[in-house]
């Protein structure tokens, strides 16, 4: 089978997305030998695709300047995969799958800008109901989608992710790592998204100065976005807690892996979760987990971490005291969290992908096709006016 992918999204600042595209793709690429991937690509992602690490990706892979062109080169695929939340262009007439992570903006719409809101409103539920198959990432995102976008649980198949493979095994060099950490500290991995909570972090860590007398030393990484995204520094300054964070930034894969085994502990107090990679990695290396007890992550982490409310400063202040100060808790979570780690592969993720598709394949009916078709052309001149008119309002 010839399998069409659409790279369009892939972006090195995308987070969990990119992760989960170079681990599914690379697995496949190295060990499928069944089927052909045609990857549609473009020029702001040639370095991005610059990271398969399989040359195989480049043999039947296409160069295009916008997506619609994709339209044109329908004949040399079987299938036509989307892995990043849309299906575009759509519909084709070609069996599809859609990979949906999450529909964060039906929880929390004041995180998305007016025109974030109208570009999901106006891809995701028209994609998924158009895909013959989804995939998504945790039960929690596969009910939410099935409520909100009203389709069939049958046409939904969870997913769950994988660290990458490195993780499993011993840093390369120590030594080559040139980090300058704090003796304890706590670990919170994630770009500066307003769901993934810095601002409850940083009041728990004022709580634990003020209140506990224990200044608990902290280190981020991720990206910084000038625009929508959370004022970290400035917020570190307004606490006064200069003196205990360390913002590093972007980390490589080594230098993440460094950081997890010399933590005290991975506090992860994210709002909204599709799955929530941190957390496996951290259980894989043997960094104990202290998580909001909100969306997918109960459900990642299993009995392999403490869990607290991430809209309560003062319980996740507690959580975090209560694991700093108890070493047999410590590594009680960490042999939890090497055993609940186990569910969690590439080779699962790949595997699964594989019969997915197949599965896509299998149900394809051309009539669907025809009525979607029909349904969405006028949909999609309409919902183009109304953008044009809303947006000339915001």
């Amino acid at each position: 089978m010839r399998i069409g992918v659409n790279c369009f999204i892939l972006q090195k600042s995308m987070g969990g997305l990119r992760q989960y595209f170079h681990r599914l793709f690379n697995e496949l690429l190295d060990n499928d030998r069944q089927n052909i991937y045609v990857f549609f690509y473009f020029e702001h992602n040639i370095e991005e695709m610059g990271y398969l690490s399989n040359e195989r990706w480049e043999n039947d892979s296409i160069l295009l300047k916008k997506q619609e062109e994709i339209i044109d080169h329908l004949d040399k695929i079987d299938l036509y995969f989307c892995p990043f939340g849309a299906i575009w262009p759509r519909p084709v007439p070609r069996p599809s799958v859609v990979t949906l992570v999450d529909i964060q903006e039906k929880y929390y719409p004041k995180f998305f800008t007016a025109q974030d809101i109208w570009n999901r409103e106006y891809h995701f539920e028209a994609s998924t109901k158009t895909a013959d198959q989804v995939i998504t990432i945790s039960e929690f995102s596969k009910n939410s989608i099935v409520h909100h976008h009203r389709i069939s649980r049958n046409k939904v198949r969870t997913i769950y992710l994988a660290a990458d493979e490195s993780f499993y095994h011993p840093l390369k060099s120590e030594e080559k790592i040139n980090l300058e950490l704090p003796e304890r500290f706590i670990f919170y991995p994630a770009n500066r998204w307003f769901h993934k909570n810095h601002d409850n972090l940083l009041k728990a860590l004022l709580i634990l100065k003020k209140e506990y007398k224990v200044p608990v030393n902290c280190v981020l990484t991720g990206f910084d976005y000038e625009k929508n995204g959370y004022p970290l520094h400035e917020k570190i300054k307004e606490y006064e807690l200069e003196n205990q964070i360390k913002v590093i930034g972007y980390v490589s894969g080594e230098e993440v892996k460094y950081i997890y085994k010399k933590a005290e502990m991975l506090c992860f107090p994210s709002l909204f979760e599709g799955f929530g990679m941190p957390l496996v990695e951290a259980m894989i290396t043997g960094c104990p987990v202290v998580c909001s007890h909100v969306t997918s992550m109960p459900e990642v982490v299993g009995k392999a971490a403490l869990l607290f409310n991430p809209v309560d400063p003062m319980d996740i202040a507690n959580k975090i005291h209560t694991l700093w100060n108890n070493s047999d808790l410590r590594r009680q979570l960490v042999v939890l969290g090497k055993e609940q780690a186990k569910k969690f592969s590439v080779k699962k993720v790949a595997a699964s992908h594989l019969e997915v598709f197949d599965h896509a394949v299998q149900s394809y009916n051309k009539s669907r096709f025809l009525f979607f078709k029909y349904l969405y052309e006028p949909l999609h001149t309409y919902k183009m006016f109304r953008k044009k008119k809303s947006l000339e309002n915001i």
